[in-house]
């Protein structure tokens, strides 16, 4: 049985009020929070996947890693170059080698080490470009018909180009002895590139390197 408080009014009535408020409220999302499950992987989250996916991690049991670039003529391999990336917080360094045991790189190879910050990154400069490995590494944009696009470079400049990337370049020339066997230097640039040897994969870790990017602070250049 329903009791009434001295004003007569239900207590059930009121009951019923209150719950159909609370209901409501629970029900309308609170402007500016993003609903449960639905927020955006953390810098920390980002590199840490882009770490884990993109580099060889093979001798630990994890994966294979995509940061290799491999063209090939009449079926053999004769070019192959590869990447790793390191990173604290927002500072990233790309290690880059020629493989000297292919031919293209059998008489001189080369190792770059670029190091720079995200925030310094004009996102709107972070571009894909699609490859054919079994065409000894012809752009895919220039005619995709006949090409098995399955190899690529993701391209990118500090904002306004301004050299704020470090970078450390390295060759060898095997067959040379003495002071001519290696030769090499450090300056500063703007360009940057990582190579990845599957297409797919290239659009996932494109997406995760804009927004590394975004996070790290990176504006696009003044015009």
């Amino acid at each position: 049985m329903l009791r009434h408080s001295s004003r007569g009014v239900s207590v059930g009535a009121a009951l019923a009020t209150v719950l159909g408020v609370l209901t409501l409220t629970l029900a309308t999302p609170s402007l500016g929070l993003a609903e449960p499950g639905a927020a955006e992987p953390s810098l920390a989250e980002t590199l840490s996947w882009m770490d884990s996916t993109y580099n060889s991690h093979e001798a630990q049991g994890g994966a294979f890693g995509h940061g290799r670039y491999e063209l090939n003529s009449n079926g053999r391999v004769f070019s192959r170059r590869t990447e790793t990336l390191s990173y604290i917080s927002c500072k990233i360094t790309l290690d880059i080698k020629d493989d000297p045991y292919t031919p293209l790189f059998a008489e001189l190879y080369t190792r770059t080490i670029d190091t720079f910050n995200l925030g310094d990154i004009d996102p709107k400069t972070i571009q894909l470009t699609l490859y054919d490995s079994g065409a000894g590494g012809l752009p895919c944009e220039w005619e995709t018909a006949n090409k098995h696009c399955d190899v690529a470079k993701i391209g990118f400049e500090t904002r306004n180009q301004l050299p704020f990337m470090d970078e450390t370049f390295q060759e060898t020339f095997p067959k040379l002895k003495g002071r001519d066997h290696e030769s090499g230097g450090v300056s500063k640039t703007f360009v940057a590139v990582n190579y990845v040897n599957d297409a797919e994969y290239a659009h996932r870790v494109l997406k995760a390197f804009l927004h590394a990017t975004d996070l790290c602070g990176g504006r696009s250049s003044t015009f």
